[in-house]
């Protein structure tokens, strides 16, 4: 594994817009149109001398010891998908370029875990034939492009999950399109989701599994007990289906709401809607939402549990597009409302360890070690601290309030000392 790019690396991650799609349109053409597509990314990986490191599907995650092979690499791939003649359906690839810290592990995969995350999303917020490039990459190519080549500023964007703001810039190719609809970032769609201060880690069953009940049924409680992480999931769930709804996914904090006869009124508040003398909350609620697609998030309900059951079911009866994502300790005992419980995170077991490899995909330790490295940075999973922080994590029941205040001691104690 010497030889491969490992420190600083340039990734660049691939996918073709609309497979599934495309899979179900023409079954039989598929598997052809995806051998086609492998061999061109793969050739045109290979000429600029980039490790493919993964395929998943239709998706290529790729390094380069630099940010110009990506470049080089994207473009030569791009032009040949261009120039293909595909049947009975054309592809169309979306890519993204971003450089940071991931080193290589034994097994060829990377351990960079917010790096790639950063180039998933940038990856994912291009259209078909797009290739956007993060603001790291392009301060080391922006005075070396090659001719015809340029860097088209598309300003701060925020991309899904990430902390702060991204500066995103396209790539222009040369006889290529270069116009798309705008990019598909948070900006783009209606919403009142706060952005985070941490990373949401793992979870990728459960969001998964509440998706598809969001899909089915109107209203949807996560249940659980305090510190299981419910409120941080409802939101990140809110964020990843806003596509799905045209209005926007908007959060009602009900937390500080200690009065149950104000829940009516939050909810005016965070529509900007105002009380009249003529009608109730409700009516105001109700003639606002009936024709809007729109995901209601009701956070923290279990002090308000009668009067959020209430005003969610004379909702859910007259705004027939609306869904409710709520959260609480427990149900709210309504018709059609589906209850799912959050469970703690998975936990190694510490009398029998797997290789550090794969000990370094648990959820409870990769939450530990990603706020720990927050506090004390430089702070990593190793063989010599690797039964501490298994231990740490399978006493606190995988619970992920209670192994981020854990991993904020790293400060000032060992993990040793914490377990």
């Amino acid at each position: 594994m010497n030889n491969l790019p490992s420190g600083t690396v340039t990734f660049l991650f691939t996918d073709i817009e609309g497979s599934t799609k495309i899979a179900q349109e023409h079954p039989d053409a598929m598997p052809a149109l995806l051998a086609r597509h492998h061999e061109i990314l793969n050739q045109s990986m290979q000429a600029c001398h980039g490790y493919v490191f993964q395929i998943v599907g239709d998706a290529f995650c790729v390094a380069f010891r630099s940010a110009g092979e990506a470049l080089s690499a994207a473009a030569k791939a791009q032009r040949s998908l261009q120039s293909e003649a595909w049947s009975p359906a054309p592809l169309k690839v979306r890519m993204g370029i971003h450089t940071g810290k991931a080193e290589i592990q034994e097994n060829g995969e990377y351990r960079g875990y917010l790096t790639m995350s950063q180039v998933q999303r940038l990856m994912s917020a291009a259209h078909g034939g797009q290739v956007l490039i993060s603001l790291a990459a392009q301060e080391l190519v922006h005075d070396k492009m090659p001719e015809g080549f340029t860097l088209r500023d598309l300003g701060e964007r925020r991309l899904k999950d990430m902390l702060r703001a991204e500066h995103i810039y396209q790539l222009v190719i040369p006889d290529l399109p270069s116009d798309f609809p705008p990019i598909k970032t948070l900006e783009l769609y209606q919403h009142n989701l706060p952005a985070q201060m941490t990373s949401f880690i793992g979870r990728e069953t459960e969001m998964a599994e509440i998706k598809q009940a969001l899909s089915a049924h109107r209203l949807v409680t996560l249940t659980g007990s305090g510190g299981a992480g419910k409120s941080r999931l409802s939101l990140q769930v809110g964020m990843e289906s806003l596509p799905q709804f045209a209005d926007g996914a908007w959060l009602a904090e009900l937390a500080p709401v200690t009065d149950p006869t104000l829940v009516p009124q939050t909810l005016l508040s965070i529509f900007n809607l105002r009380e009249d003398s003529h009608r109730n909350a409700l009516e105001i609620l109700i003639e606002y939402l009936r024709s809007k697609t729109l995901l209601l998030i009701l956070d923290n309900c279990e002090h308000l549990i009668e009067a959020c059951a209430q005003i969610s079911a004379g909702l859910l009866r007259s705004c027939t597009t609306l869904r409710i994502l709520a959260s609480s300790r427990e149900a709210l005992g309504i018709a059609g409302e589906v209850a799912y419980h959050v469970p703690s995170l998975v936990t190694p077991n510490p009398s029998n360890l797997p290789a550090l490899d794969q000990l370094q995909k648990v959820d409870s330790m990769r939450l530990f070690v990603e706020r720990a490295e927050t506090a004390k940075p430089g702070f990593a999973l190793t063989r010599d601290n690797a039964s501490a922080l298994a231990q740490i994590c399978f006493r606190l029941d995988g619970i992920p309030l209670a192994i981020e205040l854990a991993a904020s001691r790293v400060k000032v104690l060992s993990p040793e000392q914490i377990a």
